[in-house]
């Protein structure tokens, strides 16, 4: 799950940390319901990957997880061969827990193992997305992360948020920040710790002029992914989304439901409709 003028810094220190807020407040309700109709009519042949996606997105708008146990069962004849980095298998651990099937023997495959057999030295795999979503898919499953992969995971911040390769001298991204931040949750951090609160402030003074965001930052043109985990970051991380936040992913929901990536490319509908139907539900990762 993935991917201006900077607003001031003093307009960023006011979003004070609240208790999440539910998706129907304002119009997200409506938006959920709308993207959830539309990811259940078209992604039952989508790749693992997206499928896993779906499998949670679908999960988080409140579908029964016995809804979704075919999904599953269709998901565990491809996941093997999708599943080989890290990042890979939380996802398909994810949507497993989402439907309530054990990630251990998935189709006869311990997914959860592909995920730990992949750490070392406080690392899953190559990427922010390996990390994070390894991270989350662990805590899915009821199991403590490590704590020396917690400490490895700010070692890799830089001086704003996290990059794609969590390496300090790469350039920080939206969207690997957003789900950095929502792995720290889950693994327990709490959203008051100062390294947590820096990088909010940093995420969020990359806005645009029409509150939403993008994957590079710097007031670009809003991205429904970078925004949705934005939104879902900020969540798990006990604050409250500003409504100029929410209103620029609202913005990329076409009239069929779907959800465009920007409002000038529509890129895939898919990867978007489903980060953007979690934040829409007014819900954070992982889902259960």
């Amino acid at each position: 799950m993935r991917r201006r003028a900077p607003l001031a810094l003093a307009a960023v220190a006011a979003i004070a940390v609240a208790a999440p807020q539910a998706g129907a407040a304002s119009g997200d309700g409506a938006a959920a319901a709308r993207a959830a109709t539309w990811l259940a009519a078209n992604s039952s042949g989508a790749p693992a990957g997206q499928q896993a996606d779906a499998v949670v997105a679908l999960r988080a708008a409140g579908r029964s997880s016995g809804s979704l146990r075919p999904r599953v069962a269709a998901l565990a004849k491809t996941a093997p061969a999708y599943a080989t980095t890290a990042g890979g298998a939380a996802k398909v651990v994810m949507a497993a827990v989402a439907a309530r099937r054990d990630p251990a023997s998935l189709g006869r495959v311990d997914y959860l193992r592909r995920i730990t057999g992949r750490y070392a030295a406080g690392r899953y795999g190559a990427t922010a997305w390996d990390q994070a979503l390894s991270l989350l898919a662990l805590r899915a499953a009821g199991r403590t992360p490590p704590a020396a992969a917690v400490r490895a995971t700010f070692a890799g911040r830089g001086s704003g948020g996290w990059s794609f390769d969590l390496q300090t001298d790469s350039r920080d991204s939206v969207d690997a920040t957003a789900i950095v931040l929502e792995a720290l949750a889950a693994s327990g951090v709490k959203g008051t710790d100062a390294r947590v609160a820096a990088a909010v402030r940093w995420m969020l003074a990359q806005r645009n002029g029409a509150g939403g965001l993008a994957s590079a930052g710097g007031g670009a043109p809003s991205d429904a992914n970078s925004t949705a985990g934005a939104i879902r970051a900020l969540r798990a991380t006990g604050r409250t989304p500003p409504a100029s936040l929410r209103a620029a992913l609202r913005a990329l929901q076409d009239r069929d439901g779907s959800v465009r990536f920007t409002r000038a490319g529509a890129g895939s509908r898919l990867l978007a409709t489903n980060d953007a139907l979690v934040a829409f539900a007014g819900k954070s990762l992982p889902v259960r």
